[in-house]
Formats: structure tokens, sequence, C-alpha cells
């Protein structure tokens, strides 16, 4: 149906995947070149991932909007360090990853709902809700840590939104994948 916006989704999920192999091998003790080489693929893949939202952003405008924000939400990561605003900045990246996470689902969900693959559009639906939920569970959550008796609880409660985190980027990586195989 459309190559370009195919290819795009298929760089953005070739690169979900690597940098999740990436960060496994960052946290690998054992070797700090382990560490290093995972580190440069994170990089490596973040910028495979940029040109695949580039490439769908020329012909889905969600996709355009995406790629802007995920440059600034690189520039809210750097921020982030500044000892003054740095958890501004970094509120503002959660902010930020969630509306990257959105636009990417609605607009590619749109082009896939014209071209016929409903089912594959109500996958990136899921994902953009899966995500909501996620970020503002986590938004209350870690409020609720700063309560003295209740930093516990919310503990515990985050693993839980950490884990359904999880099975929303497992979907999103299949939205990605079965998108680009159903546009192609």
């Amino acid at each position: 149906m459309n190559s370009k916006i195919a290819g795009g989704m298929n760089k953005m999920f070739i690169a979900q995947v690597g940098a999740i192999c990436c960060t496994v091998l960052m946290v690998i003790p054992v070797v700090s070149l382990i560490g290093a080489i995972g580190a440069i693929g994170v990089i490596v893949f973040a910028v495979i991932s940029l040109i695949g939202l580039w490439a769908a952003g020329q012909e889905v405008p969600g996709c355009k909007k995406a790629f802007i924000l995920t440059l600034v939400n690189a520039l809210c990561s750097v921020l982030t360090q500044v000892p003054a605003v740095g958890k501004v900045f970094e509120l503002a990246g959660d902010v930020l990853s969630f509306l990257i996470v959105y636009l990417v689902c609605t607009s590619l969900a749109e082009v896939l709902r014209g071209g016929g693959a409903a089912d594959v559009a109500s996958t990136g639906d899921k994902v953009w809700k899966i995500n909501l939920v996620c970020y503002a569970a986590m938004l209350v959550l870690a409020v609720l840590s700063w309560i003295p008796g209740l930093a516990g609880a919310a503990s515990a409660l985050q693993t839980v939104v950490s884990i359904v985190s999880l099975v929303g980027g497992i979907l999103y990586m299949i939205f990605l994948y079965k998108g680009s195989k159903a546009l192609a």
C-alpha cells in the first residue's frame, strides 16, 4: 500500500527490539566492554527509530509531529541533569514520551484503517490507552510515595504498573511489526 510508511514502521520496530537487547547488555556487570557496546547500540537504535519516524512522517502528519517531539524529548533528557530544574524536565520528558506514542499509534492506526487493516489499527488504539493509564498511575503513585506511610504501598503498585507498561511496550512492537507488514 505505502512502502514509505511501511519502511518507517519497520525501522521503528527494529529499533525497539534492538534497543531492548542493548539495554540488557548494559546491565550485564561482568565485562564493562559489553555495557559500552550496549550503550552505543542504544544510541544507534535511537537513530534508526528517528529515521523510521522521519520516513513515516513524510506521509503521516502525526508521525512528523512525533518526530519533532522526539527531538524535544532528547533535549529534555539532557536537561534532567541540571540540578535546579532536572525534575521539571524529567516530568516534561514523561509527558512527551506519552504524546509520542499517542501520535504514532493514532496516526498510523488511521492509515491502517484506511488500508483495510482495522484489526492492526485496534492494537495501536490499545497501546496508547495502556500507556495513558500507566503514565497517569505512575504520576499518582509518585505523589503518593512522598506521603509517609504510603511509600511502601506506592512502591508495590509501581511494580504492577511497570509490568503493565511492559505489556504495553510489547503490544507497541507488535503494532509496529504487523502495521509495517499490512502497509507493505
